[in-house]
């Protein structure tokens, strides 16, 4: 049986921002732990009041994230025995690619898990179409694994998740997750059914810096075409296991065009209409660190510290995004890849210059902060020329790794923008931008874009 679906508010009527005001004040129900990008919780709410005069300092509230570990550095592989010991699985599920099937490191983690891997499932597709989900899932049923490894990217990880719920929710096929999709109407009712069931646990060896690892978001697509988000915090990884090592069978176009996400997280998380100190702190360390190290990985792809310091970037791109959540570029992107079959990588190198430069004058602060980040001077820069470097640096940065920027590039028809912008309109994480948006508004960014 089914639980009711549970009406949220993630209202803000306030003026664009450029910080979160003293005189507003943020009301939670924190009845389970904050899950990533939505900033939702299972079966709790969120209201962002109005502000008012107080007589009294306002309180704020910032939640730790739920991530149980995150082990990182060389041969950070070796983990996995103990971490696995410590979850006490006994039938693991090893979920990863097609393209890491038949590889060395497949077999390397294979072989950690020993005895008690049960079975090795490669059937994951990118973007997580429904169908693939359901191939994993039937296949997965006669395993009965305690414990699920992620051995892949961000469509491997979101494979993950989904598997995990439908196995604990005991579906024999993906649609059946489908009244669990996050239901947004702009700006502000959303609907989720919760899960009832306790999912299986997952551990995840990422190979790209997508960071789809550390929230309990998953993103399936429906066979319409519609990237559909999904929320449970006990879907988000127990541990997460970093080593370089494991990233060096990535493509260089894959490996950098997820560093564009991680980029993406980042500002997008620095720019949230809900910022907060911590989000603020390692946000902007995350910029600084993919500044300096993604294009060493590309010059020097087997340097290691660049690599690692690349999956930190990743990892703190997302750190307490369950507070803040995402934005524009992200919700745009979300339905780009599930309508046009483009990376999310490719999505952001796209669309996050042009929603910067569309946000450069409600946040023009932020932005030159996120410039700074990126290593460029503004102590001689106006607060509005900041924000216009901001917006040139970015954008520089993407060409300079030689990824793309224009959405025809990318196979990105005319005629499929009124249908994107359409789709993003019902993407929850469009409404915590730091300004109003409507579907006209997106079309022009598409439209820009193109």
């Amino acid at each position: 049986m089914q639980m009711p679906r549970k009406e949220l508010s993630c209202t803000d009527t306030r003026e664009p921002l450029t910080e979160l005001p003293i005189d507003t004040k943020i009301h939670t129900s924190c009845s389970d732990r904050p899950v990533g990008r939505t900033g939702l919780n299972r079966g709790s709410s969120a209201v962002i009041a109005e502000p008012k005069p107080r007589a009294v300092p306002n309180v704020f509230s910032y939640s730790y994230p739920g991530a149980g570990r995150v082990v990182y550095g060389d041969d950070a592989l070796s983990s996995l025995p103990s971490l696995c010991d410590s979850l006490k699985a006994e039938r693991i599920l090893l979920l990863t690619t097609p393209s890491l099937l038949d590889t060395t490191l497949r077999e390397r983690v294979q072989g950690l898990l020993g005895e008690r891997c049960v079975g090795v499932i490669s059937d994951v597709a990118q973007h997580v179409p429904a169908g693939s989900v359901t191939a994993v899932i039937v296949q997965a049923y006669g395993m009965e694994p305690d414990l699920i490894v992620s051995l892949g990217g961000g469509s491997v990880t979101d494979t993950a998740k989904a598997v995990s719920a439908g196995l604990a929710q005991g579906y024999t096929d993906a649609l059946s997750l489908y009244e669990h999709r996050i239901v947004f109407t702009y700006p502000d009712k959303v609907e989720i059914t919760p899960f009832d069931e306790s999912p299986v646990p997952i551990v995840s060896i990422p190979t790209t810096l997508s960071a789809a690892e550390y929230d309990g978001i998953f993103g399936m697509t429906s066979p319409e075409g519609i990237k559909d988000l999904y929320s449970d915090d006990r879907l988000m990884p127990k541990a997460v296991v970093l080593d370089p090592l494991a990233t060096m069978l990535t493509p260089e176009r894959l490996w950098l065009g997820s560093g564009i996400r991680a980029l993406d997280h980042a500002v997008e998380t620095y720019l949230s209409r809900t910022p907060t100190p911590p989000t603020d702190a390692v946000a902007l360390h995350a910029i600084e660190l993919l500044a300096s190290n993604l294009p060493k990985s590309r010059r020097d792809p087997r340097d290691m510290q660049a690599r690692l310091n690349c999956l930190v970037a990743g990892w703190l791109s997302m750190f307490g995004v369950a507070n803040v959540t995402l934005g524009l570029s992200h919700g745009i992107g979300h339905q780009i890849g599930a309508l046009c079959g483009v990376p999310h990588g490719e999505t952001s190198c796209v669309m996050l210059p042009v929603v910067l430069d569309h946000l450069k004058d409600a946040v023009p602060e932020r932005i030159g902060n996120v410039a700074k980040a990126l290593g460029v001077d503004v102590s001689e820069l106006s607060t509005e020329e900041a924000a216009t470097a901001g917006v040139v640096a970015v954008r520089d940065f993407i060409a300079e790794l030689g990824l793309p920027s224009r959405l025809s590039e990318v196979g990105v028809r005319k005629e499929d923008l009124p249908a994107i912008a359409r789709a993003s309109m019902a993407d929850m994480v469009v409404a915590f931008a730091p300004v109003t948006v409507s579907e006209v508004d997106i079309l022009d960014l598409l439209q820009r874009s193109w």
